[in-house]
């Protein structure tokens, strides 16, 4: 398991050290670029597209990296600044904000089809919580491509201690479907079809399937209690089971009561059991290089690899396999993520489709493919050098080609593509006019994360300090319990029959509500008996100042004694001193957000009862409402802008879409989010209020919208809508533009 104290500080230092790279050496990468491409041009008889505007490139750089359009002063002051290094500092300064975090958290989270809930039910939050959490540090610390596909390979433990092993908990106990993702995101090859028999359009079998998979076949999800516990709980240290600490309960009954007590556990544990566990071709194996149910040793295809093998003797079949994966020796691995990346800035890969690479596949320009695979090895897979070296080249910065290509076609990239919005980068945007600080991290999704996960951490940790003697006698106590509930669910549901017969709506409910509160009773017997008992150890060493000496996690130590030695009631449970900590967090949020309303108020004179209610109304949106779509739930619940405009369900890989519908139009026309911008305290409401002319209101939306001031003739158009009404005119002018089909394209 890994240190999660390390990991970050490990991942800020190999950071650091691979953006070492001069402005020269930048530019002069930049520029090779650009020769590759100026030469493959030439031998197509094509010409490059003319240098973008300030105009539009200050737009483009800010939703490629930064996920939004700029804000009116952003583009203002850059198009008023006269330094010719201007774009290579925009692009320095986007490429370290919050704003790429942002962005780029919802580029990884459609490729690794990250999910709040990752399986089943509520159940697996915390785990999605804690894998996002996860891939939020990796990209603040600037953590290498190589590193970080590495500790998702290899990644085993518990969710609050590494969340990367929310890439397991994602494909819960489905290893062979789990391979299938792995190799077409890292290796760029869809290998699917070879799970069930040899693929029938390219050259992979099922042996070679199973050979794969063999690696990371033992990567298994638990409920995060260690087998010699559960063991020792059944049995005793004799081996024989103890009658005593069952209390009369038999085994069956046992285990189910055992299930209640992990299930609040349930899709928070990956142990590593790739060295016991043996992966098996299924039965019906048709083919003649082995037989049905043979053991299956890991190995990798000779495509990837000249031996085969790579299992050594003093790493698990998992960590070589890791080691493997991420290798600048691996033939897929640097070649995919480059290709990847370039698609990201440019709209399309030099490889399409990005993730059905065969041995076949040629690049449109091979030599520019090669050259940004090696860029990508020389600054050690820092996607931050590799990405600061495609957007200072002069390709990039060229006018947008806005031609369709074709399914097939070679691009030879004369210009980016002209490319629609994402769904995350139209709803950015719309945050982005809504509030100041749009990066800024939602402190209140935060809080949420955070207490979901320290939940896990505090349920999990009271119960592995039980002795197995305590989990038997608690779990016997569940297994009575449950067997009287039983008998009142029976009871229950005999009297339903009967009151259903005689129309006794009085006596329906009742049984109803015996049979409907049969789960809740018994999670709550689990908390009472079994995880308070183990809170309780921890709260008596807490108050003799010797926990730390029984926990190896300093911080948890600390935290639970500070809390412990500031109550005086011995009687606290594990569910009073979560609310403790999660009211002391959320409280400090208050007053933040108190502090930030009061001085709001005086800063824009809110002084009647209407303009008070409008600014409430305005902060309440802007902490819970009006938040990045990283600090969402993931993905938004059906019905959400972002689904309605093509968010991912995350179901596979990459799946977001682009494509218009009449829906989106409905949406855009009669939605509420448009009216929500119209608050008088909006940040483009307040922009429109300074301006005093017609004129000035339609510069101040065309800059707001599309980083250039409106023409002559769009402020003719725009004069008699602004004028109309003193009220809505400026609204409606500014509906007329968000509806436009520039609004919602990269040029």
């Amino acid at each position: 398991m890994k240190n999660r104290h390390l990991l970050p500080l490990l991942a800020l230092l190999l950071g650091a050290a691979a953006q070492a790279m001069s402005p020269d050496d930048l530019r002069a990468k930049s520029a090779e670029i650009d020769r590759l491409i100026l030469a493959k041009l030439e031998k197509e008889n094509l010409q490059p597209n003319a240098p973008a505007s300030d105009e539009v490139f200050v737009r483009r750089i800010h939703l490629d990296i930064a996920g939004r359009i700029p804000t009116l002063k952003e583009t203002t002051d850059f198009l008023a600044d006269s330094d010719p290094a201007k774009r290579e500092k925009l692009i320095d300064r986007l490429l370290a904000s919050d704003g790429y975090q942002q962005h780029f958290f919802n580029f990884w989270s459609d490729l690794l089809r990250l999910k709040s809930q990752s399986v089943g039910g509520g159940q697996s939050l915390p785990a999605g919580y804690a894998y996002a959490d996860w891939l939020r540090e990796s990209l603040k610390t600037n953590k290498p491509y190589d590193q970080m596909v590495r500790e998702l390979v290899s990644a085993d433990g518990k969710t609050y201690e590494n969340g990367a092993v929310g890439f397991y908990i994602r494909d819960y106990n489905m290893p062979l479907d789990n391979m299938a993702v792995t190799t077409q995101i890292f290796l760029g090859t869809s290998m699917v079809c070879a799970q069930c028999h040899n693929h029938p359009f390219d050259k992979w079998s099922q042996m070679d399937y199973y050979q794969m998979a063999a690696h990371t076949y033992g990567m298994t999800g638990s409920n995060g209690l260690s087998n010699p516990l559960l063991a020792d709980a059944f049995y005793g240290r004799s081996g024989k089971k103890n009658k005593e600490m069952m209390a009369g309960a038999g085994k069956k009954d046992m285990g189910k009561a055992m299930t209640e007590i992990l299930r609040p556990l349930r899709y928070n544990t990956v142990l590593d059991q790739t060295d016991k566990r043996t992966l098996r071709l299924p039965h019906d194996y048709q083919y003649s290089d082995a037989k049905p149910k043979d053991a299956i040793e890991p190995v990798i295809p000779a495509s990837f690899s000249k031996d085969g093998k790579i299992t050594r003797e003093d790493m698990k079949p998992v960590e070589a396999y890791a080691q493997w994966m991420a290798s600048k020796d691996n033939p897929r691995f640097t070649l995919v993520i480059a290709n990847r990346l370039w698609k990201k800035a440019m709209g399309m890969g030099l490889i399409e489709p990005v993730d059905e690479i065969t041995d076949s596949t040629v690049p449109s320009n091979p030599q520019l493919m090669a050259f940004l695979e090696q860029t990508m090895k020389e600054v050690n897979y820092d996607m931050k050098a590799y990405l600061r070296v495609v957007f200072n080249s002069a390709s990039y910065q060229r006018a947008a080609h806005t031609q369709d290509v074709q399914l097939g076609e070679q691009y030879h990239f004369p210009g980016p593509l002209l490319r629609r919005m994402s769904a995350e980068q139209i709803w950015d945007s719309i945050v982005t006019l809504h509030k100041p600080g749009a990066d800024v991290p939602s402190a209140d999704a935060r809080v949420e994360r955070t207490v979901a996960i320290r939940r896990i951490e505090w349920l999990d940790r009271a119960l592995n300090a039980l002795s197995s003697q305590e989990l038997a006698a608690g779990a016997a106590k569940i297994a009575a319990l449950q067997k009287q509930l039983a008998a009142e669910v029976r009871a229950a549901q005999e009297k339903l029959v009967k009151a259903q017969e005689n129309n006794d709506e009085k006596a329906i409910r009742e049984a109803r509500r015996v049979v409907s509160t049969q789960r809740s009773r018994i999670n709550e017997a689990a908390q009472d008996i079994v995880y308070t008992m183990g809170f309780k150890k921890f709260a008596e060493l807490a108050r003799e100042g010797k926990l730390k000496e029984q926990v190896d996690d300093v911080d948890f130590a600390r935290e639970i004694t500070a809390l412990i030695k500031s109550r005086q009631d011995e009687g606290l449970t594990i569910d009073d001193a979560l609310n403790i900590v999660a009211r002391q967090q959320k409280a400090r949020l208050n007053e933040q957000q108190k502090a930030r309303l009061q001085r709001d108020a005086e800063t824009f004179n809110a002084a009647t009862k209407q303009d008070k209610s409008q600014l409430l109304s305005w902060e309440r949106m802007r902490d819970t409402v009006m938040v990045r779509a990283a600090d969402l739930r993931s993905p938004a619940p059906n019905g959400h802008f972002l689904r309605t405009f093509g968010q991912s369900d995350r179901e596979l890989v990459d799946n977001g879409s682009q494509e218009a519908s009449v829906t989106q139009a409905l949406a855009l026309l009669n939605g509420g989010t448009f009216n929500d911008l119209l608050n008088p305290y909006t940040v483009i409401s307040r922009a429109l209020e300074r301006a005093k002319t017609p004129d000035a209101a339609a510069d101040t939306i065309f800059l707001s919208l599309f980083s250039r001031k409106a023409t002559d003739e769009e402020k003719g158009l725009l004069a008699p809508v602004i004028e109309g009404d003193a009220e809505k005119g400026r609204g409606d002018a500014l509906w007329v533009a968000l509806n436009t089909r520039q609004f919602y394209f990269i040029e």
